[in-house]
């Protein structure tokens, strides 16, 4: 079955408070029991952290698979689906600080062994083009690419490789510089990352990503986790069912770039708090591109109101798993709300959820 990963808005007229208090335990707690059993939801979990990756308040409610009584626990790993676009983004700006690669960077640059096989339309295509889904490339590989590439026994970076090869060798699919949300253009960033990867001794995208990225012990890894949480879908009958830890229970491997990550909620809020801090990075990474007339940037939607101010938001499913994030600059706040299954009713009562925490800090200001 295919597996859409999608970007979706998230956030509504939320008044906030700078400096939090954190919110009551008791109450957060019972907020999500009473969102989750009127939604029908399987597990949900809620975080809010501070911009020092201080937890100001975090729960879970639910199964971890649908019947088995099996209940979440704080620390379980969720799927953040395309809320890894954000962090391959950070990843390619991490190796800019390092000197091993640079913004403005283009795809014979990026990809030097397949310049010549390049169609000269993409000769201009930039990094940033390929971050902010402006590079012209289909929003996916195709229908028969996600049917048939969980089960190849090529590695990752070979998959990656011959999308790269294929898509490059035709036209653009779209126009070049217009926004088309696009999983094959992170899956072809991750090739170039691919590439300085094995320059520096790693085998891979992910194998860079997981040992200079993000911090050891806490329980980050790219396909579905292997203990704990299941996601879901319905089945022939309308059942929502497990979807195990197998091939099956996600994106083929190869698209990780674009949005296999899962992560615990609470380290996950602790590392996108930095995205509040000052660094020269993190606002390339939250600057409009091309220009401030967008309302994306590089891995992050964007959008102010007259009282909140900016914010920026992105939303990820593999359309069994569905994890909303919220960066909140001007009052210091990350709110992350995921679920492990997907539908409008959940996204819609994710929403509602985010509000209502905002609202709670609001009031224990």
């Amino acid at each position: 079955m295919f597996r859409a990963v999608i970007l979706c808005v998230m956030l509504a007229a939320m008044v906030l408070p700078s400096g939090a208090a954190p919110l009551e335990a008791d109450r957060l707690q019972q907020k999500l029991e009473t969102v989750r059993e009127e939604t029908g939801l399987v597990a949900l979990g809620a975080v809010v952290a501070d911009a020092d990756g201080n937890i100001l308040g975090l729960a879970v409610a639910g199964e971890r698979v649908k019947g088995s009584r099996d209940a979440v626990q704080p620390g379980d790993a969720w799927h953040i689906g395309s809320n890894t676009k954000m962090l391959t983004a950070l990843l390619y700006g991490r190796l800019v600080e390092q000197g091993k690669a640079s913004w403005g960077a283009t795809l014979p640059e990026l990809l030097p062994d397949l310049a010549d096989e390049m169609g000269p339309a993409w000769n201009d295509v930039t990094i940033e083009q390929l971050l902010s889904h402006r590079s012209g490339l289909a929003a996916n590989p195709g229908m028969m690419w996600f049917l048939t590439s969980r089960a190849s026994s090529d590695p990752v970076e070979t998959q990656r490789t011959k999308l790269a090869k294929g898509f490059l060798a035709k036209p653009p699919d779209g126009e070049i510089g217009t926004f088309t949300y696009s999983n094959l253009g992170y899956i072809i960033a991750g090739a170039a990352i691919d590439r300085i990867a094995a320059q520096q001794g790693y085998e891979n995208y992910e194998a860079l990503f997981l040992s200079t990225l993000v911090p050891e012990g806490e329980s980050w890894g790219f396909g579905p986790p292997q203990d704990g949480l299941e996601g879901h879908t319905k089945n022939l009958f309308g059942w929502l069912k497990g979807q195990g830890k197998g091939l099956n229970a996600d994106n083929p491997a190869a698209l990780a770039p674009a949005g296999t990550l899962h992560v615990p909620l609470a380290a996950h809020a602790r590392f996108l708090s930095q995205f509040l801090r000052p660094d020269a990075i993190y606002g390339k990474l939250k600057t409009p591109y091309p220009d401030s007339a967008s309302d994306y940037a590089l891995g992050w939607g964007i959008g102010h109101h007259d009282t909140l101010g900016k914010y920026y938001r992105h939303a990820g499913s593999n359309t069994i798993w569905l994890s909303h994030v919220t960066l909140l600059p001007e009052r210091g706040l990350v709110i992350i709300v995921n679920t492990n299954q997907y539908s409008e009713q959940a996204g819609e009562a994710m929403h509602e959820l985010a509000v209502e925490l905002a609202e709670d800090l609001r009031a224990a200001d």
